[in-house]
């Protein structure tokens, strides 16, 4: 584009008016300010030596064109600044793509109109400042010989008015023509050019310049917008810039055949200029238009799109609640085309009924959904969006989690009915055996007819079946709850029950129980549950008793308020130790399991029972070796009352 700069100066010889050596519309500045507005002004030096590059080349081919070239190139140099700054405004705010500045709006035009006329202007005060500073200047009034050899008085306001408009007209065509050349190679496709339209649109504006030539006529000048308007209203504002570039040639090539004076070509040179205007702002309007338009049926099909491929049924409802459309989702739920489903009211196609929702399927079948409605206001009116979601899945998959869950709880019971039954099986084990010995016992004596010692027995055995009755419920409402049933328990008597109901074992097991239970020691606990830990730890350590070595067979229930450093103390650590053999290696990672024992005749249930109702009263049973030699098992249970204000309870020190 640099190249034709200089080259368009070699039409200013075309002109015929009271300036010699000017052309009726200023190519020169279109391409220099395009040039600016897409190099910005680090470039302006390239675009003035083109300049002189011009200035040169027009005195070597065309030297009568200017008989005073010397003096004509002050304008011409300071052509390329003037129009600088309206390029540089330009190239700001005009926006861009990835063709380039983007003229097809009515905004840019307005702004490149504005700001050419306000560059033209400038330089037509240069040229009327120098007529006034330099008086020997050409447009000082001299008489000066044009191009066809006639003579002709220089008036400079009219030579400035020409200037201005040609200026303007030139700029306003050949800036949006070199502007828009990226997009305008989609227009000029030999197919394209060959269509009966384009052929036509060139005839008209052939023949409605030839109209005009060559006698220039005001009223011959209104076929020309014919055919502008049909180009314009037809392909936009490329089609314009084509259409005025073309008629601007056309109108050069009238005035450099015919005879015009120069009265006749000021009104050429309007003549363009408002071409030029309409062409450019009816372009830009059919442009806008379509690009709204684009836009929209882009915006359409995109939104049309995310409908269909929306994981939601949707439906679209006008202001009365009726069907506008559907996306395939409804369709396929219903079982019904979109076109059945238009016009219809909403009621035909959702029903709702005490909360629940369903949609009605072309063969009568309800299926559950759920739906949201959110009104948008629109032009005219508002509008609908309905969404609506299929929840027969999650119907189904509720269902069968219910199924599920059913089947779990009930073997959950089961589980629970087992564990249950094998706890009572353990526990009872020991007041019903005792309950057996005492009868027996009994009737051996009642033989031998003594009664009070059977009436002993019998007493026992009345406490063992109570004793027996008591463990079953507190079982039964542990494994129901999960929870104990905490009651002020004093440690004393706690352990000296412990250590009556076991004497007898103790006894017949040839060893010693020997407790230390700390002064005021009161208990939160279910009573029944931590006796029978107690007397299961002391049951196992006998058993460890019967199968060692040793001779010294003692057993220590160790009770004392817990050193935790809480003021008063809230725990109690409890410790059962024995003088036993420990705790064997092969089942020491598995101890509190169910089930594991070493003994042949043991259910293994015990220590798991027992680890259970511990942690139930918040503490841990945990197992080691003690100071007595053999294995020990410690945990602590919560105190009711401190230690100074507890009554003084006193345990035996020793039961056989």
């Amino acid at each position: 584009m640099l190249a034709l700069y200089p080259l368009a100066g070699l039409l200013d010889p075309l002109l015929v008016s009271a300036v010699p050596g000017w052309a009726p519309w200023n190519v020169r500045a279109g391409i220099g300010l395009a040039l600016v507005m897409a190099w910005g002004p680090r470039r302006l030096p390239l675009v003035m030596a083109a300049a002189v590059a011009g200035l040169a080349l027009r005195a070597v081919l065309v030297p009568a064109s200017h008989p005073l070239a010397a003096s004509m190139a002050i304008p011409s140099l300071a052509e390329p600044l003037v129009f600088a700054l309206p390029a540089l405004l330009l190239a700001r705010r005009l926006r861009q793509d990835g063709e380039g500045f983007v003229l097809e709006d009515v905004d840019g035009v307005m702004r490149l109109a504005g700001l050419t006329m306000a560059g033209a202007l400038g330089q037509s005060l240069l040229l009327l400042a120098l007529a006034w500073v330099l008086p020997a200047w050409p447009l000082a009034g001299w008489t000066l010989t044009g191009w066809d050899g006639r003579a002709m008085t220089a008036d400079p306001l009219t030579v400035a008015l020409q200037h201005w408009v040609g200026d303007v007209a030139g700029v306003t065509v050949v800036a949006p023509l070199a502007l828009m050349v990226p997009r305008l190679t989609r227009h000029l496709h030999p197919a394209r050019l060959l269509r009966a339209q384009i052929l036509g649109q060139v005839a008209g504006i052939c023949l409605s310049v030839a109209v005009i030539f060559p006698r220039v006529v005001g009223s011959r000048f209104y076929p020309v917008f014919i055919p502008l308007v049909w180009v314009a209203a037809g392909s936009g504002l490329p089609g314009a810039v084509l259409a005025l570039a073309g008629l601007e040639a056309a109108l050069s090539l009238g005035i450099a055949v015919c005879d015009i004076q120069p009265y006749q070509a000021l009104k050429l040179q309007i003549l363009m200029l408002s071409l030029a205007m309409t062409g450019l702002l009816l372009g830009a309007v059919i442009s806008e238009r379509e690009r709204v338009r684009a836009a929209a049926a882009k915006g359409e099909a995109r939104l049309k799109t995310l409908i269909e491929l929306a994981p939601d049924g949707i439906v679209i409802l006008d202001a009365d609640g009726r069907v506008e459309e559907v996306n395939r989702l409804v369709a396929d739920l219903t079982g019904r085309t979109p076109d059945s489903l238009r016009g219809r009211p909403l009621a035909d196609l959702l029903h709702r009924e005490s909360g629940e929702e369903w949609l009605v399927a072309a063969d009568g079948r309800p299926l559950p959904v759920e739906s949201s409605l959110a009104m948008v206001e629109e032009t005219g009116g508002v509008m609908g969006v309905l969404t609506i979601r299929d929840i027969s899945a999650r119907k189904r998959a509720a269902a069968a989690l219910g199924q599920h869950r059913a089947a779990a709880e009930q073997a959950s019971r089961s589980h629970l009915t087992e564990e249950l039954a094998a706890a009572l099986a353990h526990e009872l084990n020991q007041p019903l055996s005792a309950i057996v010995s005492y009868t027996g016992a009994c009737r051996r004596i009642l033989e031998s007819e003594s009664q009070s010692k059977a009436l002993e027995l019998m007493g026992k055995a009345a406490a063992q079946a109570e004793r027996a009755g008591a463990i079953i419920r507190h079982l039964r409402e542990f494994y129901r709850t999960g929870q104990v049933d905490s009651a002020p328990v004093p440690a004393g008597d706690l352990v000296a029950g412990v250590a009556r109901l076991l004497a007898d074992e103790v006894a017949n097991a040839g060893a010693r129980l020997d407790v230390v239970v700390g002064d005021g020691l009161i208990l939160s606990i279910d009573r029944v549950q931590v006796e029978q830990v107690l007397i299961n730890l002391v049951r196992n350590a006998l058993d460890a008793l019967a199968d060692g070595a040793t001779t010294d067979r003692r057993i220590l229930i160790d009770m004392r308020a817990a050193e935790d450093g809480a003021a008063p103390p809230t725990r109690a650590d409890i410790r059962v130790a024995d003088t036993g053999p420990g705790i064997a290696e092969e089942v020491a990672g598995r101890l509190f399991a169910p089930f594991t024992t070493t003994r042949p005749t043991g259910m293994g249930l015990g220590l798991s029972i027992s680890r259970g109702i511990v942690e139930a009263h918040g503490g841990r049973l945990r197992a080691g070796t003690g100071t007595l030699g053999g294995a020990a098992f410690s945990f602590s249970l919560p105190l009711v009352l401190p230690a100074e204000e507890a009554p003084t309870q006193e345990a035996p020190n020793a039961a056989a």
